[in-house]
C-alpha cells in the first residue's frame, strides 16, 4: 500500500533503522511491542495491531500510524530525519501513539487539514485514508489504554517531540503544559546561574 520511495517511509527507515521490506518490520515490531514486560508497550502494541486488522488494506499501515504520530510530534517525514537514529523504537511508537492521542483532538480543523496532506504526500496514499485512519486510532487508544496508561505516555511524547526541536505543549496546545515548560525553564536557568563571590569582607 505505501509506495516503496516514498520520504514517509524512508524517514521512518532512517529513524528506526530498519531495512527489511515495511510490512515485515512492523509485524515484527508489533509482536515486540505486544510481548514487553512493559504494560504501557503492550497497550501500544495493540492499538497497533488493531489498526493493522481494522483496515486490511495492506501490512504497512501500522506505519502510518507511527508516522502521523511523528508528524505531530515534529517529524517532516521528508525523507531527510534531523534526529540521528538510534533512539529505542518502542519508545518512539509509544510517543507516537500518545501523539495522536494528545494532538490530534488539540488541532483545528485547519491544522489538522495540513497534517493530513503532510502525511498523504510522504506515503503517497489518499487524504481520506489518512484522516479515517486517525479517527480509528483515536478511538483505539481511548478503548485500550487507561488514564494511568495515557498519562504516563506524556514522558515519551515530551522526549520524542524534543528530538525534533519542540515542546510537549506543542503537542498538546494546553495552557497547563507551557506553565510548567515555562516554571522547569527558570528553574533550569537558576540553578546554572551562580551567584557572584565577593569574598569576606575587610575588616576596618
Amino acid at each position: 500500500m505505501i509506495a516503496a520511495g516514498s520520504t514517509g517511509l524512508a524517514s521512518l527507515a532512517k529513524l528506526y533503522g530498519f531495512a527489511a521490506p515495511a510490512a515485515v518490520f512492523i509485524t515484527q515490531h508489533i509482536d515486540t511491542l505486544k510481548s514487553a514486560d512493559n504494560i504501557l508497550a503492550n497497550r501500544c502494541g495493540l492499538v497497533l495491531e488493531a489498526t493493522q486488522q481494522g483496515f486490511g488494506v495492506g501490512g504497512e499501515v501500522g506505519l502510518m500510524v507511527i508516522g502521523l504520530g511523528q508528524a505531530i510530534l515534529g517529524n517532516p517525514l521528508a525523507g531527510k530525519v534531523a534526529v540521528a537514529g538510534g533512539t529505542n523504537p518502542v519508545v518512539l511508537t509509544c510517543a507516537a501513539i500518545g501523539a495522536i492521542h494528545y494532538g490530534w483532538s488539540a488541532m483545528s480543523q485547519g491544522e489538522k487539514d495540513k497534517l493530513v496532506n503532510q502525511v498523504a504526500t510522504a506515503f503517497k496514499v489518499g487524504v481520506e485514508l489518512v484522516r479515517s485512519l486517525a479517527t480509528f486510532t483515536l478511538s483505539t487508544i481511548r478503548a485500550v489504554l487507561s488514564r494511568q496508561n495515557v498519562e504516563e505516555l506524556k514522558r515519551y511524547v515530551r522526549h520524542a517531540a524534543a528530538l525534533f526541536g519542540h515542546r510537549l505543549s506543542d503537542v498538546t496546545h494546553k495552557i497547563s503544559d507551557r506553565i510548567h515548560e515555562g516554571a522547569t525553564a527558570v528553574r533550569g536557568l537558576a540553578s546554572r546561574v551562580s551567584l557572584p563571590s565577593f569574598g569576606r569582607a575587610r575588616e576596618t
